[in-house]
């Protein structure tokens, strides 16, 4: 049975464990176990509207946007548990697996009640030896087919569907899960539920443990960041662009903010390659390390003296303006010709799949982490930030006490926007 101490009946969080290579043509469309999708909600959009609209400043309403929607201590110490009960779960059929926190729950940049982000972890041994296909047993092949779990098999020569299919089998054995979905993409996941637990469960994402550490060092950089991220993502998230099947993806919006900080004069954070240079992120891809406090006295402090809310706006109008043909790098702050870069990057090993929006993971640059948001979802974020910027343009909707004012009346615009269309 699988539980965590301080897991109650109404309590409701989706965990992650994500996987990595192979995945070849795996992309047909799988929605999620229902349980997972109607979840309770952990925050309160009516709630935080009271909480902003009785704020006395923009700046004021930041603060108490960002102590009511980020992750507290409770909420940390709740992953770290949920982390280790599936873990046991897993060690009678993988007895030297491990499982890792990755992405918010370890950078805390995400929102109450986010996803818990884990990776599967086989032994480390077997994750270094190269084991071809052919060297499976037929038995082992028909155990999986079967629903069984093999007691020995070349884990990691198996394609990523395979894989999760054993680590799908395992948790069935043990009676964690009654039902479950595998669900394709650029990292396929096994999702599914148990009580109230939703969970996406996926194998050896090392570029998880890079990203997470990137998304750790930015925030530790300068403490503007998370508040920043924060809001951006759960606009996002409200406006139905990000969050979803073919919308853009949280570590997507993540990078948006990553390039902008960038680009500010002076700018607030320096290039990801500049952080790879300062740390060993890169060299050190095995060890699941997120202590990068370490490296703060290698980096000098950003000159910019800009406010938050100063730069919120900022980033609406930024890439409302933002010619979107372009590519995307934060490793370098630069951005390319899609045609340019496509020709100078391309070849058999590398298939960069460019996009309505194109955005080149730093630490995996034959990614583009928005290749799997749709045409339609990518203009309707294009279209919401020009719909913030006419917010930012009227004055009434940023006197205090008017209803609805201030960083409501960003929320207040999708609203509109469907009245007109009805």
């Amino acid at each position: 049975m699988l539980c965590a101490s301080g897991i109650g009946s109404n309590t409701s969080i989706s965990c992650q464990i994500h996987c990595s290579g192979k995945i070849n043509s795996y992309y047909r469309f799988v929605t999620k176990v229902k349980d997972a999708e109607n979840k309770p909600k952990a925050l309160s959009h009516t709630y935080l509207k009271q909480l902003l609209q009785n704020c006395k400043s923009v700046k004021e309403q930041i603060e108490a946007f960002d102590s009511y929607v980020k992750l507290t201590d409770e909420d940390i110490s709740l992953r770290n548990s949920v982390c280790q009960d599936i873990e046991k779960i897993f060690k009678p059929h993988f007895p030297d697996c491990s499982l890792h926190l990755t992405g918010s729950s370890v950078s805390r940049l995400g929102l109450k009640g986010c996803d818990v982000d884990l990776s599967f972890q086989p032994s480390t041994d077997e994750c270094n030896e190269v084991n071809p296909i052919k060297d499976l047993s037929s038995d082992s092949i028909r155990d999986i087919k079967l629903g069984k779990v093999p007691k020995v098999c070349n884990f990691s020569s198996l394609l990523p569907r395979r894989q999760l299919h054993l680590v799908k089998n395992a948790l069935m054995v043990s009676g964690a899960i009654k039902e479950s979905a595998i669900v394709p993409g650029h990292c396929p996941i096994l999702n599914f539920t148990y009580q109230n637990l939703s969970c996406d469960v996926a194998v050896d994402n090392k570029s998880a443990l890079g990203g997470t550490n990137l998304m750790l060092l930015c925030q530790l950089l300068d403490d503007r960041v998370a508040p920043l991220y924060r809001f951006i993502s759960y606009w996002a998230k409200h406006f139905h662009v990000c969050g979803g099947p073919m919308k853009l993806k949280s570590y997507a919006v993540f990078l948006l903010v990553v390039y902008f900080l960038q680009t500010r004069s002076p700018p607030v954070l320096p290039t990801v390659q500049f952080m790879f240079d300062k740390t060993d992120f890169i060299s050190n891809q095995d060890n699941w390390s997120y202590d990068v406090s370490k490296y703060i006295d290698r980096f000098e402090g950003s000159q910019n003296s800009q406010s938050i809310e100063a730069l919120l706006q900022e980033f609406f109008f930024f890439y409302t303006k933002f010619d979107f043909s372009n590519v995307i790098c934060p490793l370098t702050n630069q951005i390319e010709n899609a045609r340019d870069f496509i020709s100078k990057n391309h070849s058999e090993e590398n298939k960069f799949l460019v996009a309505e929006i194109s955005i080149q993971d730093p630490l995996n640059f034959d990614w583009n982490v928005t290749s799997g948001c749709s045409p339609k979802y990518s203009r309707h974020f294009k279209q919401d930030l020009s719909l913030m910027c006419k917010a930012y343009n009227t004055d009434e909707y940023w006197q205090p006490g008017v209803e609805n004012w201030g960083l409501l009346s960003l929320f207040e615009v999708l609203n509109a926007r469907k009245s007109n269309k009805q």
